[in-house]
């Protein structure tokens, strides 16, 4: 998952509240001088030291989570239990399965080389406006999808890890969808971007246990367009969902495959770089992007040992 809509982190606020309450004004005819204001970040959320993993060869603590600069921090304590340097990472293109609250996530990156039988303290980050962007107004749990190999390069451990904050269960902390966040005015202008939501999204995936929540069509200042596909998993298993040949307004524009995403039980992830005017940058005179009308997708699904589930649906969006 998950490509990159999101952008910089704003600057530090020296109140409880993430300055992503600011108020960002109109300067256009329509609405001139009224103020338009992204609901605060809740910044009590906060943890426990707790044990998330302990075996033969890797034991990960979660020590501490912390608010600043509109970023929270998530202390990690790793010890390596072998004898053999440990590479520990989370968020890569093998394996991608963290989370935030209900929706996956690549936040939270992690990439650690731990010397045998020695303990490394690493802090993890999250963007706040990112996490508002998909639907978060406050965390309740992370997961951390961590694998680690050995200095053979053997696999010893891979898995998701959770931990829980002060805030968890709380309903008000996680709207469940992206909509109304990515397509808000205040944060379409705060990404500089147009955005344009789906007027209707036909799939037969439900049999597989996905639905479809919400789509858009971004376009940035550039006049570049992308599209964006948000998910969930309603089956009580880790799913591996895989995007390809893409098609716009009926006209392949891209043949083979293009994203895998893990998605863990019960959770949204959203498919956010279709980057439509990529794929059609060395055949651009067969495409008129100023015209999207409709995006098409193949989906196909496989649990989290490569079995298959559904060999191949199409999703279609429209604009």
């Amino acid at each position: 998952m998950q490509g990159g809509i999101a952008g910089e982190p704003f600057d530090a606020d020296a109140s409880q509240s993430s300055s992503m309450a600011e108020d960002v004004k109109d300067d256009g005819d329509s609405g001139a001088g009224e103020a338009q204001t992204a609901a605060p970040f809740n910044l009590d959320g906060v943890i426990e030291q707790t044990v998330l993993l302990d075996d033969d060869a890797l034991t990960v603590v979660a020590e501490k989570l912390e608010y600043r600069n509109d970023m929270a921090y998530l202390t990690l304590s790793l010890t390596n239990n072998t004898e053999g340097e440990l590479d520990v990472m989370t968020s890569t293109l093998g394996y991608s399965a963290n989370y935030v609250n209900g929706c996956m996530m690549t936040e939270g990156h992690l990439s650690a080389q731990i010397p045998g039988g020695e303990t490394a303290e690493e802090e993890v980050g999250y963007s706040l406006w990112e996490l508002q962007l998909y639907g978060m107004k406050g965390i309740g749990a992370l997961g951390l999808g961590v694998r680690a190999v050995n200095d053979e390069f053997e696999e010893v451990f891979k898995g998701i890890i959770e931990v829980t904050t002060s805030l968890y269960g709380e309903a008000s902390i996680d709207s469940g969808t992206s909509a109304g966040f990515i397509d808000s005015p205040v944060f379409a202008q705060r990404l500089g971007y147009d955005v344009k939501a789906a007027s209707s999204i036909d799939h037969t995936l439900g049999a597989a246990g996905l639905d479809a929540l919400s789509a858009f069509l971004l376009t940035n200042q550039e006049g570049e367009r992308a599209a964006m596909v948000e998910l969930t998993n309603n089956t009580d298993d880790t799913l591996i969902v895989h995007v390809s040949d893409v098609s716009i307004n009926g006209v392949m524009a891209y043949e083979g495959p293009w994203t895998a995403d893990t998605v863990a039980p019960g959770k949204r992830f959203v498919v956010d770089d279709l980057l439509l005017s990529s794929m059609v940058e060395d055949k651009a005179d067969q495409f008129d992007l100023s015209e999207v009308q409709e995006v098409s997708m193949s989906v196909s699904i496989t649990d989290a040992n490569r079995n298959t589930i559904l060999d191949s649906a199409e999703l279609t969006v429209s604009f």
